[in-house]
């Protein structure tokens, strides 16, 4: 019976994390722990920790700024034999640990699952709508894996070690993000299989202009952009696929600023298309 370690890394506001705790509670699989990574400097999260801490096992540990880093000490503590990295906003569907485990149960030669990351946002873009279940490679895992989807065994993380933590929200670099990603990529070049299943889903609020501004997405896309060049360089992709992405992000300007009319998104698509150009080549 596999048991599930949850890592999740929290800094600044934490209203959301009540309704992932709720989405916990309702699962049919109950055998997993949370690793609750916090990164404030005050005591905020002692009381949420209270009101859940009979409902399930809740392991709350300290930690610096920077969720690659955080990530990274929550792997030292974990004792399940699958890891996955909620977000403080997105919630589980109450069979998700259920089917998950299910999935490594059958498919004992996989280390590693993605499950379909859905827009709990109605008037949002919908997400993967068209992508099958298939194989985890090189060159899908740079769009089909989210931190909320990705479900690694203890086996696996054990050989690919730690988190980038150049890589990420919170780094002391620019590189705000695509840690999520390099770590897969990471596991697919040491030989290991992963799978993404689309008929498993965890729920993540995208496109909610609130919670878009709230998190200064003009900035965010800039530096996320540029974690992504970053990412491409690192692992060798081509100047060829780099060119794509940049052509892909000028469609996204016009899409927001013309077909939509959303100019904040159509400036965070600018920001983003500036993060490319800026990292194009960029290696540490």
């Amino acid at each position: 019976m596999n048991k599930f370690s949850l890592i999740l890394c929290s800094v600044g506001d934490f209203s959301y994390i009540d309704d992932l705790f709720k989405s916990l509670m309702q699962q049919s699989y109950k055998n997993f722990e949370v690793i609750l990574v916090d990164q404030n400097d005050d005591d905020r999260l002692v009381s949420l920790i209270s009101k859940y801490q009979h409902e399930f096992r809740i392991i709350h540990i300290k930690s610096e700024r920077g969720l690659s880093l955080a990530r990274n000490i929550g792997l030292g503590v974990v004792s399940g034999d699958i890891i996955s990295f909620p977000d403080d906003d997105c919630k589980y569907q109450p069979d998700t640990l259920e089917k998950v485990n299910e999935f490594f149960i059958k498919k004992a030669d996989y280390q590693g699952l993605v499950i379909r990351a859905e827009n709990s946002v109605k008037s949002g873009r919908v997400m993967h709508a068209n992508d099958a279940s298939q194989d985890l490679d090189l060159k899908n895992a740079l769009y089909l894996v989210h931190s909320i989807s990705l479900f690694l065994s203890k086996k696996l993380i054990s050989d690919v070690g730690e988190f980038d933590i150049n890589l990420g929200l919170g780094a002391k670099t620019i590189y705000q993000g695509q840690e999520d990603r390099d770590y897969p990529i990471r596991a697919l070049k040491k030989g290991f299989k992963i799978y993404f299943d689309r008929d498993i889903t965890v729920l993540h609020p995208w496109d909610d202009p609130n919670i878009d501004q709230e998190k200064n997405l003009i900035d965010r896309a800039f530096k996320g952009a540029s974690a992504e060049m970053y990412l491409l360089n690192k692992h060798g992709y081509s100047n060829f696929y780099k060119m794509t992405r940049l052509i892909r992000k000028l469609l996204a300007i016009f899409y927001f600023a013309v077909i939509k009319m959303n100019l904040y998104k159509a400036r965070a698509s600018i920001s983003g298309f500036n993060g490319l150009l800026r990292s194009f080549n960029v290696k540490l």
